[in-house]
């Protein structure tokens, strides 16, 4: 692209912007004001601002760019008209939001009331309003002045039956000695006391009970603080109350109905619960009719509430969670009834009502995709066939077949080929360990445990060569928290075969150390990872993934063949005659993901691999290795495109995406904001490459070495759109190199170096977000 042409698009850009900034109060009614931004002076550093923003009611239309184009379309649709391009342009568009006082003054006094509960009584909001050409600029004044501080703070538990329970625990409630006297702190602690007491069976104790005296006499900006816990409360009449003791309840009898119908037993309750029986097993009463549908172990061993135990809120949604996990029911309700005992008694008992409704437990789906992958088009589809209890156990099963082709570029063969994929992949998740020494209830309640099997088999046909892939896994996972989870794979086993290579093919490959990478290979790997993911879906906070794997491959078989006195075949050993690969590989990738508020969030990426081939191998197979570039990695590169290191290869071997190493460097950032209609937005940096760490490697660059390690990395940036379906995300991104090592040196950067060319941008279309 050529500098006139650059010059060109900003002359015609300067209009459009002129346009932009001049045309947003064309639908806005006269006398009335346009609200162009709000802003918030806050001179302590004590109080975020975006925590502040979130009490502003007004907010003024939406920037991208810096410039209100949602706004901006919607002033081009013409307010007389309700059909045709004016109904379109309202759509997609956004209406201009008109400064309202009163809004204006509900944000002030939500700000106030936030500073209060924060312990700023003291401080004062004051807003202020500037009206130029029909547009309106809000600012807030926050001054906080001094907060108030506890003191001392004194425990009065007013009945004496939950003293004992309580008082043990008070050293780690949330309110201490010289905290801020804030609303929300205060709160805090009567959620914690409730949940204590509530775990403790006391299933009518709720927060309200919890009450405070704050003493603020003769004492600048310090509070004595007394905590009140007070008795049970019963109306006697319409007006009149007395006050008792606290009741303590256990659980007496555990009802689950498996199969639960609720419209039927709501229409026809009598009928309903005349065709039901009842079966006692591991202390649980199932109520069902004919046949429960599920395995009455999975329930059970999904259930944490037991009869003649106190009651338990802890237990109560742990149970909710397991159920839950299972992937069986579409509800799961769980109720309580007080059973018949003595008025008087503290003790009381509970029934427990465990109601479940089960999903469809059979589907078929159709999936259809186009692909684009390094300018070769193509499509494919998947026929997919699940069931969610296929043994009555809660065993998730599902069956994939699939069909792909591509159309590949006539430029690199003399004629245009079609490259097909066909597929078969069948996977079962069993809802506990398959091991006798880990079958344990209780170690399926503590850690949620399941075993995955899966098998797969791919034929992949090129004009260049054909590949199969067989595909046997066997592993388990479990959680140690909610955010911690383990997988290990003990056994995985591939085996790779390429029964034809093409002679250009063939050519290019012996050059290559690693040719033997495409050799046939047979597998035996064995795979740990572990997944912390910290996100909370009911709350919108920063949170944090981190993914850590390792795999060991060949090591059992060598020691196998040791054992059996195997001798090798030259110089390297064979399993069913096709020779096996040996080799070590780790890697661990990072995320970040920041939320500036609804509308814009920061994610950041870190990932960094190693594999390292020995013994029966020379190069990692080629299912092992790493490679970068693609939708998910540098969007600026076609996958499979980049590296390694500064390595070009030769001209009529460019364009196959098989260009891997056995190094890989990722980091990744991306700024992703709301636009218009469904539409998000996305600008993105990254930054990467792979490398080989063998030197028997001749490929000239690829070998990884630490002088010239930054000089390698490739930077590529761009934008992407983001279509928000609700039931999934299309995304389309265009990436641009930055820098790129494969150029000479002096010439890597675009600008300065080179100019713009086709090869120096990339389109990518995928479903989902990247990471």
């Amino acid at each position: 692209m050529c500098k006139k042409t650059i010059i060109h698009y900003i002359i015609l850009l300067i209009p459009v912007f002129g346009f932009i900034s001049c045309n947003t109060t064309k639908h806005v009614p006269e006398g009335e004001y346009l609200l162009k931004k709000y802003e918030i002076e806050a001179g302590n550093k004590n109080i975020e601002k975006r925590e502040i923003r979130k009490y502003i009611r007004q907010k003024p239309n939406n920037r991208i760019l810096g410039l209100k184009i949602p706004l901006a379309l919607y002033s081009l649709s013409n307010p007389e008209k309700e059909k045709g391009f004016s109904k379109f342009i309202k759509k997609i568009g956004e209406e201009p939001v008109v400064w309202d006082p009163y809004i204006t003054e509900q944000s002030r006094e939500q700000i106030s009331n936030y500073l209060e509960k924060r312990g700023y009584y003291n401080a004062s909001v004051n807003d202020t309003v500037v009206r130029k050409r029909q547009k309106a600029t809000v600012k807030y004044n926050i001054d906080l002045n001094d907060p108030y501080i506890i003191n001392n703070i004194n425990y009065e538990i007013k009945d004496s039956t939950l003293r004992s329970f309580l008082l043990p625990d008070t050293s780690r409630l949330p309110v201490t000695e010289g905290d801020m006297f804030s609303v929300e702190l205060l709160q805090e602690e009567r959620n914690m006391i409730e949940e204590i007491l509530r775990n403790k069976g006391f299933y009518n104790f709720s927060k309200d009970f919890v009450t405070y005296i704050a003493d603020t006499l003769g004492k600048r900006n310090l509070v004595d603080l007394t905590v009140e816990v007070n008795k049970f409360m019963i109306k006697q009449g319409d007006e009149e109350f007395r006050t008792t003791s606290h009741k303590r309840y256990k659980i007496d009898s555990i009802y689950v109905f498996p199969d639960y119908n609720p419209q039927e037993a709501i229409a026809r309750q009598k009928e309903y619960l005349a065709n039901v029986d009842t079966t006692f097993y591991n202390g649980l009463a199932f109520v069902y009719n004919q046949q429960p549908g599920v395995d009455l172990d999975v329930i059970s061993h999904s259930n944490y509430l037991q009869s003649n135990q106190w009651y338990s809120q802890e237990e109560v949604n742990r149970t909710y969670d397991r159920l839950n996990s299972l992937r069986l029911f579409r509800i799961i309700n769980i109720k309580f009834e007080e059973s018949e005992s003595e008025q008087d008694s503290l003790v009381r008992s509970l029934d427990c009502y465990i109601y479940l409704q089960k999903f469809k437990l059979q589907s078929y789906t159709i999936e259809m995709e186009g692909t684009n992958s390094s300018g070769n088009i193509g499509g494919g589809g998947n026929l997919v066939y699940s069931h969610r209890s296929l043994f009555g156990g809660a065993e998730q099963f599902q069956s994939k077949f699939s069909g792909a082709f591509e159309i590949l570029d006539q430029d690199k063969f003399s004629r245009i080929d079609n490259t097909v994929r066909l597929g078969a992949e069948v996977s079962i998740d069993f809802p506990e360990f398959l091991l006798p020494f880990v079958r344990s209830e209780q170690f399926v309640k503590n850690y949620h445990p399941q075993t995955s099997l899966s098998a797969l088999y791919n034929y992949q046909e090129r004009p260049d060569y054909t590949r199969t892939l067989a595909n046997l896994s066997f592993g388990y996972h479990w959680e140690n928290r909610r955010d911690l989870t383990h997988y290990i794979n003990p056994i995985e086993l591939n085996i790779l075969q390429l029964p034809f290579l093409s002679e250009n093919f063939k050519r290019n490959l012996g050059e290559i150390y690693f040719r033997s990478s495409y050799d046939d290979h047979f597998l035996s790997v064995t795979s740990y990872s572990m997944i912390y993911n910290n996100q909370n879906v009911k709350r919108s906070n920063d949170f944090q993934f981190l993914r850590l794997n390792a795999e060991l491959g060949g090591n059992l078989l060598t020691g196998l063949n040791k054992v059996l006195g195997t001798q090798k075949v030259g110089d390297h050993y064979k399993i069913f005659g096709i020779r096996y690969g040996q080799f070590v590989k780790t890697d661990l990738e990072f995320r970040h993901y920041e939320i500036f508020n609804e509308q814009n969030r920061f994610v950041y990426r870190f990932f960094l691999g190693a594999g390292f081939p020995y013994g029966n191998s020379s190069a990692l197979p080629f299912v092992k290795q790493y490679f970068s570039g693609g939708a998910n990695s540098l969007r600026a590169w076609n996958v499979r495109a980049l590296g390694p290191g500064s390595y070009t290869p030769k001209e009529d071997f460019r364009g196959y995406p098989n260009l891997t190493g056995d190094f890989k460097f990722e980091a990744n950032w991306e700024y992703r904001f709301d636009m218009f209609w469904m539409l998000e937005g996305a600008f993105f940096a990254d930054a990467g490459n792979i490398w080989s760490l063998s030197r028997g490697d001749e490929r000239k660059g690829a070998l990884l070495k630490p002088d010239e390690f930054l000089n390698e990395i490739a930077i590529g940036t761009g934008f992407g759109l983001r279509f928000d379906l609700s039931f999934s995300v299309l995304r389309l991104d265009l990436g641009i190199k930055l820098r790129d090592p494969a150029f000479e040196k002096g010439n890597r950067w675009l600008p300065g170096n080179r100019q713009i060319r086709r090869e120096t941008i990339s389109w990518n279309i995928a479903i989902g977000y990247p990471f």
